[in-house]
């Protein structure tokens, strides 16, 4: 019989200890909520911010390519 007991008292324990988890994992997944929201939002920031900069390379260039045939016509023109 006190193998019996041994047993149950274990049991318990282990059982106290299953729930003791269950209750971490749910209070984790609350606190986690928030911040996985946070990373779809910075995630999406930098697509913008990465559509911005694609559009002001684009320009860049395009501004310099103009640069590069205004400074031509003046080499031609002295």
């Amino acid at each position: 019989m006190d193998i019996l007991k041994q047993l149950e008292t274990k049991l318990q324990a282990l059982v106290q200890q299953r729930n003791g988890l269950r209750e971490e994992v749910a209070r984790l997944k609350q606190e986690k909520e928030p911040l996985d929201q946070e990373l779809h939002d910075l995630r999406r920031r930098l697509e913008d911010l990465q559509g911005e900069k694609a559009a002001l390379v684009k320009e860049r260039d395009e501004v310099r390519g103009q640069v590069e045939g205004i400074l031509r016509l003046l080499e031609e023109l002295s």
